[in-house]
């Protein structure tokens, strides 16, 4: 997805779903938010300035009630997997919602659904054990997780057929604000420079702010 998303639906209103829907709508985007329990979709209600449907979001007529054909990102978070799971499949599979993301907090189930066509998946305790790993292994740094600065890192794979394939890096146009800083290939960390050439395949690791970043990755995944 190289477009910039403007509506999206998030299954789930707890404190992850809740929680994004709000930085979301503060950033201007039309969102709508699913949710099964009553009391916390009046609650949500008055609390977001978003869609509040009070539902299953593994229900197909509940996605549609939500518009799910027009949604650019449909994001899984309630606090059950397995309902993540088959509302992400449906939203991928069946309304072919160009991003999908998923909540999935049992890391070898997380494993095993790599494979189900779902774009990302999240186990919110493997993040919060990285971040926690990193402040005793690494003491004296700030995880990107926690930090309050505009800075922001991101990844992205270089699709076959991308436009940057053999081209160096120096042929990309990079704006200020942000930097290539490690690439990922066949197993092994490449210290990016200048004359590095780009294979389909890489893991790009970009710093920066949000709006740089973007740019880079339309470069990197255009066609």
């Amino acid at each position: 997805m190289t477009k910039k998303p403007r509506y999206i639906i998030i299954a789930g209103g707890g404190k992850v779903g809740s929680h994004l829907a709000k930085m979301l709508t503060q950033h201007g985007k039309d969102v709508t938010l699913i949710e099964k329990s009553s009391e916390v979709c009046e609650k949500l209600a008055e609390e977001l300035n978003a869609l509040i449907i009070c539902g299953d979001a593994t229900d197909k007529k509940m996605l549609e009630e939500a518009r799910i054909k027009e949604a650019d990102v449909f994001v899984a978070a309630t606090g059950n997997d397995n309902e993540n799971i088959v509302a992400s499949q449906l939203a991928k599979n069946v309304y072919q919602v160009p991003l999908v993301l998923a909540r999935v907090e049992d890391l070898e189930r997380a494993q095993m659904v790599q494979g189900f066509n779902i774009d990302l998946i999240v186990s919110p305790s493997h993040v919060a054990s990285m971040v926690f790993e990193n402040a005793i292994t690494l003491p004296g740094t700030t995880s990107i997780f926690l930090s309050n600065t505009l800075v922001r890192a991101a990844e992205v794979q270089v699709p076959k057929g991308s436009r940057v394939v053999h081209k160096k890096l120096a042929d990309l146009s990079i704006p200020k604000g942000c930097v290539i800083g490690m690439i990922y290939r066949a197993g092994e960390l490449v210290v990016p420079r200048g004359d590095t050439t780009l294979e389909a395949g890489d893991v790009i690791a970009i710093m920066g702010r949000e709006d740089a970043i973007g740019k880079v990755v339309e470069q990197i995944t255009g066609r």
